[in-house]
């Protein structure tokens, strides 16, 4: 697994490391990504995937992983929150059909 935020998509790139004497020498600036537990309150499920430390502010900034599956479409969101999507608005048409 690549070291790739799913909430905000931040990938490696790839530069240069510029010494005083303009010696450059390649370098790969990886994203602050770690694997996260993520609960899902309407699901009642834990998830975990790679987030980097400006998704969990994003993830704050909407209220929850509920509520940032809510709000973006399905084409805004990495492609593998898509079946949490489906899932969760799944259970929300069930429990509104109520």
């Amino acid at each position: 697994m690549s070291r790739c935020c799913v909430i905000t998509g931040k990938k490696a790139l790839r530069g240069n490391l510029v010494s005083h004497a303009n010696n450059k020498t390649n370098h790969f600036f990886l994203p602050n990504a770690r694997k996260i537990r993520l609960k899902s309150k309407i699901l009642g499920k834990t998830v975990m995937f790679m987030v980097s430390a400006r998704g969990l502010r994003t993830l704050d900034k909407y209220g929850g992983l509920d509520a940032y599956l809510q709000k973006k479409t399905r084409r805004r969101l990495h492609e593998e929150l898509h079946p949490l999507k489906r899932a969760l608005m799944k259970k929300l048409k069930v429990s509104s059909d109520l």
